[in-house]
């Protein structure tokens, strides 16, 4: 398996793993129709609005929802450390994942889940390009022509988000970038802590 692979694919195959060691049933023959059912019930947020430009407004209810899905993990941490059955382990196991957390980010940002997951995936992006030193490469190791370079490749990248990400975000992103960056990555670390990793 690539080294480059995110986080998320160890903590899933660890849980089949414990679900499978745990004796868990085999998926349902009609789960594809469940999982159909579900798209299509009431409620569900219509494809525009997921779509929607990402507005100023939505850095601070990413924000909220990042310190939720944080608080969350951070939770199920504990309940790790104090788990005394499989199925209890199995339980904390499940609470660190991205998949558990995104249902409490999105009630802490107001907004439902596949809008959440629209806005947190392109802030998180235009956050990356805006703070490559933070979480990546070492910027002070490259020449200045390596980083006039890289500076080109993100603006580039974050001009590719504009439709998406309109300018006007970017510019308010800017000055929050590097503590919105640092809190994505603590994120990321105590989901991998929660884990057990």
């Amino acid at each position: 398996m690539p080294r480059a692979l995110s986080f998320r694919t160890p903590l899933c195959l660890l849980t089949v793993l414990l679900l499978a060691a745990c004796g868990g049933d085999a998926p349902k023959d009609d789960a594809p129709a469940e999982a159909a059912a579900a798209v299509a019930q009431p409620g569900a947020p219509a494809s525009s609005e997921v779509a929607d430009p990402i507005s100023v407004e939505d850095i601070g209810r990413w924000e909220k929802g990042m310190a939720a899905e944080l608080a969350a993990v951070q939770g199920s941490g504990a309940k790790l450390e104090s788990a005394r059955t499989g199925e209890d382990t199995l339980s904390a196991l499940m609470g660190v994942q991205e998949m558990t957390t995104t249902p409490v980010g999105a009630e802490a940002a107001g907004m439902d889940q596949e809008r959440y997951k629209t806005v947190r995936s392109n802030l998180a992006a235009a956050v990356a390009y805006l703070t490559p030193h933070l979480g990546g490469i070492d910027t002070t190791k490259l020449s200045v022509a390596q980083r006039e370079e890289m500076r080109e490749m993100n603006a580039a990248q974050l001009r590719q988000l504009e439709g998406a990400v309109p300018a006007e975000v970017i510019e308010a992103l800017k000055p929050k970038a590097e503590a919105l960056r640092k809190k994505e990555i603590e994120l990321a670390g105590a989901r991998l802590k929660g884990a057990g990793m």
